[in-house]
This record gives C-alpha cells, structure tokens and sequence, in this order.
C-alpha cells in the first residue's frame, strides 16, 4: 500500500509528513529519513539524501501542466516518488542526469522516463524497445545494484527545450563526467540544475577534453548571478549543494592547467568509493579528481 501523505503550511513553507522524507527546517528528532525535501523556491525543491555515502540531490520541477524530476536518486528500497507526490499531482517523469547507478536507484519506480538522445545514449536501445544499459556504464556492482531494461518515454535532443506549463527548461550536453551527462537551464528564472558536471565537492573527470568544452559552453550560457545546484553536497549533507559563477571559472581554469601539465596533484582515496586516484584542489570543498581507480580494481575514463 501506497504510503499516506500529508501536507501541512507552516511559516510559509511546506512540511512533508512522510515515513521516508521530511522537510529540511524541521526534521522529527527520532526520525533517520531517507530524503529531506528543501523547497527552493515555487517551483523547484531538491531533494537530498543525507545518509547515503555520496549525499546525493535530485532535484524536482513543478510546472501548470507536468512535474519532472532530474535524477531518481540513489536509494534503491524507499520509492522517491512518493516524496513527489507529497509535493504535487501533476504528471510526474524523471530524466536522469547521467546513466549511473547512483542516480538511478529510483528508475524502477517511474512510468515515464525521459532520456537524452546521443550516439552513446542509442546504442542501449534493443530491438525489444527497451534501454538495455549495460553494468560497466552504470557501474551498479559498486552498490550491489542492477538496473533493469527500461522504457523510454520521451527522447530529448541535446538544446532541446522542455515545457512543464509555465515553466521551461533547456536540456544541455554537458560531457566530460560521462558521454551523457546532461544540465537543465531555466533561462527566465536563471537556474542551473548542473547533475553531476558541477558541485561543490570532488569532481570525476571521465574525459578532461570534453570536460573544458563543456564548462566553456556553460560559461556561455550562465553569468554571475545564476544560482547553481549540483548532484553532490560537500562535507555537510544537510546542504543545498550550490555554486557560483566563479567557482565554475575556477574548475574550467584547474581543468586547463591539468591538461597542459601544469596542475600539481596529490594522491588521493575514498574506503567507500575511490582506491587511488589524483587530485587537484581548486578552491573550498572543490576538488577534481583524474586517473581514477575504484575500490572495485575497475579504472573510470572514457
């Protein structure tokens, strides 16, 4: 049975009475909740998962019409659309920001399910109509994770533009992290949803090259008062992960020294994640991280 939901006004935000989220300002003392909602603004709340290793933030979108959730997070037991449902009943889809496991663990629980369409996306394809993606792309033994074949409801082309009612976003590539990664751009309100092509912790480069034109692209489009969230919260779980203009100069900056052979790294891992690797301190929490090797001997790079 469907969980009970809820919603109460309080102070002038909302509080989520929900078994597995609650609303960040005021979470019950003797809960331990999968997913704390912070709302951000009308139409847009993210969506953090404070007890998980990669305190990862999926991000959703409430539109007049239809509500989309970037990201599906990554926990693969608690249903993260209930935690939507407690928010709106629009229409609900979820695009994933990129095809790993770590934001994918709530894929199962979505009827629509969007998908970028790229060269890299379309060869997942079968001739069963479903998205076969295989287990070295998203890496799902790091987390004992299988992620089935899934349907494709909505192919969206890299620039394409995704109206929610009221409220639009622009779907940008943004390779670098993986061949797929994609941002959502909301122009009129000059938000950047940034997945994990930026956030203020350690950044994975996959490809350095496309990595630099991406945040060359995204420095095109974005300016110093964009606000900024990223996929991943620093040190404090209980934290928006957002980013600034300059720091996103700086990562593009660090990234081009790296490349040119005049970054100096120091080794560096993770016991849950990383076995080695080498890393390059940018500014703050913000670090990236290149040559990496995860805890499973698998090397990551495309």
């Amino acid at each position: 049975m469907r969980s009970l939901v809820k919603i109460f006004a309080l102070a002038g935000f909302t509080l989520l009475s929900i078994p597995f989220a609650t609303q960040a300002q005021d979470a019950p003392e003797a809960a331990s909740p999968a997913f704390v909602v912070h709302k951000l603004t009308d139409f847009l709340y993210a969506i953090g998962e404070p007890h998980y290793y990669q305190k990862n933030f999926s991000y959703l979108l409430v539109g007049t019409n239809q509500a989309l959730m970037f990201d599906s997070g990554a926990n693969q037991k608690e249903d993260i659309t209930e935690v939507a449902r407690g928010i709106t009943d629009k229409p609900l889809s979820m695009l994933p920001s990129h095809l790993h496991f770590d934001h994918l663990g709530g894929l199962h629980n979505f009827q629509s399910i969007y998908l970028v369409d790229t060269p890299f996306t379309r060869r997942f394809k079968r001739k069963d109509g479903l998205y076969h993606v295989p287990e070295p792309v998203y890496l799902g033994n790091i987390d004992h994770m299988v992620v089935p074949p899934f349907k494709v409801a909505r192919l969206l082309q890299p620039g394409e533009t995704i109206d929610l009612g009221g409220l639009k976003v622009r779907l940008m590539s943004v390779p670098g992290h993986t061949p797929d990664e994609v941002a959502l751009y909301d122009e009129t309100h000059n938000i950047l949803l940034a997945g994990d092509h930026l956030y203020p912790s350690w950044l994975l480069a996959g490809n350095l090259k496309d990595y630099v034109a991406s945040l060359d692209a995204t420095l095109k489009v974005i300016d110093p008062q964009t606000a900024i969230y990223g996929a991943h919260a620093d040190e404090d779980p209980t934290q928006v992960p957002a980013m600034t203009y300059g720091d996103v100069r700086a990562i593009r900056d660090k990234m081009v020294q790296i490349q040119a052979g005049r970054a100096k790294g120091e080794a560096f891992s993770d016991p849950e994640l990383i076995k080695s690797s080498e890393l390059y301190k940018v500014e703050k929490d913000i670090s990236i991280l290149t040559n990496i090797r995860f805890n499973d001997g698998r090397g990551y790079g495309y």
